[in-house]
């Protein structure tokens, strides 16, 4: 018996809709975050008042958004209008939703509190963080607004003693005790260890939290090894919402998972990676390195003008892996990420490997990382990069980056007095908690450069890293860009994930200088294409994921049937 079974009270649905591919410029990106479901849902609403399929779809996404994302701004309230559609709901959840449609959003009065709170979580003072929320979660009205801005940053700061003191702080009412539930749900799902969570999971009311008790309590059977158990429960809610666009890629993976090279591939590979005084954290990316499965493959270190001890760390993990192996570049400035990269690319050992992984100098690697890189790029010759899912080192590893990729609509004119905004990326995580949504494989127009493997036959037609992004920030994409535009895009592995130290999702502080740089940088990328450029790799790019996204369906229809 499935203990997270969905029941049968919402309409069938099939899973790509030919309104869907024709209306929505951004359906096939992905649907991993509520602004996604929000933005979606109008339209649908629009088209299901002459089709019935796009209707049954409404009232699923609606259904979705609401028990996913509860606090989520106007989701209650869209959720409201779907039952007008025939969307089945429960007294109890009813109840919630006349509830949170009528939350008020945070506005220019409390503004300086919403900076007081950024503050705060970079200062990381739990006794002063805990004194300002007492404040704030107490004010009647914007008591459960404020846990909405506040719960991912809570979550983010690993400290699950304090997340969970904050739902404790809201004075609930009788109706509201549901959302309580739904909310400690959450925080046992991200900051507890898969079994301890599991009954927090299944407590949950699945005439109210039927979708999301449904995916969570898979995801928490996949990270207990139940895999069996796990693939029932998920394909049992796919047959409910087979149009959500993360659950189709994640589910046909766990039928289809990505080959796993064997070691002996490994001949064809250069491992690079370079530093500039970060001796103490590479020396944990080697060590981390050191036990990785990386069969034959040769490593080439790029010491970037370093003034603290990296040249001792590299000299110990040549020691380590052996002269032969390990080969150590020394410049005597630091000449930026682009340089380093081409550096080493340049170099004859590595021009003649046929794949370059670049690893960045503050990631724990697992030990399989790059034999599951390899295997999932088999034998092809048309990808020009491959990389994966990279979150926080720390629990409850907030995601930092997944797949990239284009919106697929013509550059905008840019407005007089205006900086451009022409390369209309698309990050579908965006910084949110890893909620296993994202650990999928499919084509895309860019992987983070954090860990990732370019192909050297691409590197022969496109050149290396363009200088003009140095000292870095958007090297790594617009090579993807160079790389699609020879007809060779990337592939993200989002089944492989790399801890990464030093980036947090909570926003460093940055200075002018710094923010400029990176303005700067975006500008020279917004310039570099031409509008027939950018339309060409949004189109391409759009048809890439459309027909990867249409492929899967069909496997998991053929495999697992539709309702009726």
């Amino acid at each position: 018996m499935n203990r997270f079974a969905v029941p049968h009270t919402l309409p069938p649905c099939a899973p790509v809709q030919p309104e869907f591919i024709h209306r929505f410029s951004g359906w096939h990106l992905g649907m991993g975050l509520p602004g996604t479901i929000t933005g979606i849902l109008p339209g649908l609403f629009m088209l299901g008042e002459e089709s019935t399929g796009c209707r049954h779809t409404a009232i699923g996404m609606a259904l979705w958004g609401m028990q996913a994302y509860p606090l989520a701004p106007t989701m209650a309230a869209l959720t409201a209008k779907a039952s007008g559609l025939g969307l089945p709901l429960s007294t109890e959840l009813g109840k919630l939703i006349a509830v949170c449609a009528t939350l008020p959003q945070l506005d220019e009065a409390d503004e300086e509190s919403m900076t007081t709170w950024h503050a705060l979580v970079r200062q990381d003072d739990r006794s002063l963080i805990l004194r300002f929320l007492a404040v704030v979660l107490k004010i009647p009205s914007k008591g459960l607004t404020w846990l909405h801005h506040i719960w991912q940053d809570l979550l983010h700061l690993g400290k699950p003693e304090l997340s969970r003191a904050v739902l404790d702080m809201i004075a609930w009412d009788a109706t509201l005790l549901p959302l309580k539930a739904r909310m400690e749900a959450d925080w046992a799902f991200h900051c507890l260890p898969p079994e301890e969570a599991l009954p927090f999971i299944e407590a949950l009311n699945p005439e109210t939290w039927s979708l999301w008790r449904a995916y969570a309590g898979g995801e928490l059977l996949l990270r207990l090894g139940k895999k069996g158990e796990a693939k029932a429960t998920l394909a049992g809610l796919w047959k409910a919402i087979p149009w959500h666009v993360n659950l189709t890629l994640k589910l046909h993976d766990l039928f289809n998972a990505p080959p796993v090279a064997e070691e002996a591939d490994t001949h064809d590979v250069a491992i690079l990676a370079y530093s500039w005084n970060k001796a103490d954290l590479l020396a944990d990316t080697l060590a981390s390195l050191a036990q990785s499965a990386i069969g034959t493959a040769k490593i080439f270190a790029l010491n970037n003008g370093s003034t603290d001890h990296t040249a001792a760390v590299l000299d110990k993990a040549r020691h380590t892996f052996g002269p032969d192996r390990f080969h150590i570049e020394t410049l005597p400035i630091n000449v930026g990420a682009p340089a380093a990269r081409n550096w080493l690319l340049a170099l004859p050992e590595v021009r003649a490997s046929k794949w370059a992984a670049f690893l960045d100098d503050d990631i724990v690697l697992p030990t399989d990382w790059l034999l599951r890189l390899l295997g999932a790029v088999g034998e092809r010759t048309d990808i020009g990069a491959v990389g994966c899912r990279i979150t926080a080192a720390f629990p409850p590893f907030g995601l930092q980056s997944a797949d990239y990729n284009l919106f697929p609509t013509p550059p905008a004119e840019t407005e007089p007095g205006a900086l451009p905004n022409r390369v209309l990326l698309f990050d579908n995580c965006a910084g949110s908690v890893d909620t296993g949504l994202f650990t999928y494989t499919r084509p895309c127009l860019s992987v983070s450069g954090c860990c990732h493997m370019v192909n050297m036959a691409s590197i022969a037609q496109t050149g290396g890293f363009d200088l003009r992004y140095t000292p870095s920030q958007f090297d790594d994409l617009d090579r993807d860009l160079q790389s699609s535009l020879i007809g060779m895009p990337a592939l993200y592995v989002g089944g492989l994930a790399i801890r990464h130290i030093q980036h947090s999702s909570l926003a460093k502080s940055k200075t002018n200088k710094q923010i400029g740089h990176v303005m700067g940088n975006k500008f020279k990328l917004d310039t570099k294409y031409s509008d027939e450029e950018l339309i060409r790799l949004g189109q391409e790019n759009r048809q890439r994921l459309w027909s990867d996204l249409e492929q899967k369906c069909t496997f998991l229809v053929d495999r697992l049937g539709l309702r009726t």
